[in-house]
């Protein structure tokens, strides 16, 4: 007995160490693999910003694009696959995450600050649209309606599946928070004993190309992707609640997602309202994640981010959904995209 208890303890010993090694080995080889792929921007402080910036000469706009929580940058790749070869793209891991140095705080002004920053070191003036999923499609609407002088050159915002700040605070405390919290903190314990090297907690299914499924992998096996993730949406619980917005805006909510998917519609066409400008995009059968990672709807959102940008209220256009249906007047859904 004693003989197959020792056994068993040096068996779980190695499946630990191996575990252990798995990560740590894809850490670094993700690190490398990075550096080689992407660029560091310097900021005036000394921090460095990872970013993956193509301005083509014939380039006549720019899309700045800003990730969501715990997600890095390349969750944009299908989407600017898709752009066409006027469009230039700029997009980068926040503070924290990927290459990018940890900022001793965060917030706000600060990640402001950033987005102003890159803007004048890359896309000059060049026309800009500000597209942002997730808490990311938050944070560049309240850039450009908060910042002094952000709304200077945008063309439009594009809020992709875009977090509510409002409907996020009143969700304090409750069931789906703290699932929220713990899930976050269980994630970085796995990235520290490398069981994420094995299952991923986001693109599951590795619906990318391999070498960004590879990038994603290891981006997610990094406890500190955990930790940042953690603090913004700590942070997000005190943002102010966005108002208006006097730009052209394109609200694109994916249509199938875990909970009450009447109540999610509700909560992205209430964000519709922001300017007297916009439109809504649904795109059907996407969820929160796949809206980017699935090629077929991230082509749906790369469309939401050339079309020109909405004159009226949303609704009032008349366009048509990908199998012709009217835009609206459907309850105030908006204009529905089929993955058909």
């Amino acid at each position: 007995m004693a003989s197959l208890e020792r056994q068993f303890g040096v068996g779980m010993a190695g499946l630990a160490g191996a575990s252990l090694l798995t990560g740590a080995v894809m850490r670094c080889k993700g690190r490398r693999a990075r550096a080689r792929r992407y660029m560091l921007h310097e900021r005036p402080d000394g921090s460095l910003v990872e970013v993956d910036v193509r301005i083509p000469p014939q380039a006549e706009r720019v899309v700045l694009l800003d990730n969501g929580l715990g997600t890095p940058h390349e969750y944009w790749d299908w989407v600017c696959e898709a752009l066409p070869p006027d469009l230039g793209y700029v997009k980068f891991n926040r503070p924290g995450y990927g290459l990018s140095s940890s900022p001793a705080g965060y917030g706000l002004e600060y990640h402001f600050a950033l987005l102003q920053e890159l803007r004048e070191t890359f896309t000059g003036e060049l026309p800009l649209v500000l597209a942002g999923h997730s808490l990311g499609g938050y944070l560049v609407a309240a850039y450009a309606s908060r910042h002094p002088g952000a709304a200077r050159g945008v063309t439009s915002v594009v809020m992709v599946d875009a977090t509510d700040v409002a409907h996020l605070r009143s969700s304090r405390r409750s069931e789906v928070d703290r699932w929220s919290r713990q899930s976050m903190l269980m994630e970085r314990a796995y990235a520290m004993a490398g069981v994420a090297a094995f299952r991923p907690a986001l693109n599951k299914f590795e619906t990318y190309r391999q070498d960004v499924n590879r990038s994603s992998r290891a981006f997610l096996a990094e406890p500190r992707t955990w930790a940042m993730a953690h603090r913004d949406y700590r942070d997000a619980m005190t943002y102010p609640e966005l108002t208006s917005l006097d730009l052209p805006l394109t609200v694109v909510t994916a249509e199938n997602n875990q909970g009450d998917n009447d109540a999610h519609r509700v909560v992205q066409s209430r964000m519709a309202t922001l300017s007297e400008r916009s439109r809504h995009r649904f795109v059907e059968g996407s969820d929160h994640e796949t809206i980017l990672s699935v090629q077929l709807f991230a082509e749906q959102v790369a469309k939401a981010i050339t079309d020109e940008p909405p004159t009226g209220p949303a609704g009032a256009e008349s366009e048509q959904a990908a199998d012709g249906r009217p835009a609206d007047g459907n309850g105030g859904r908006g204009e529905e995209l089929t993955s058909a």
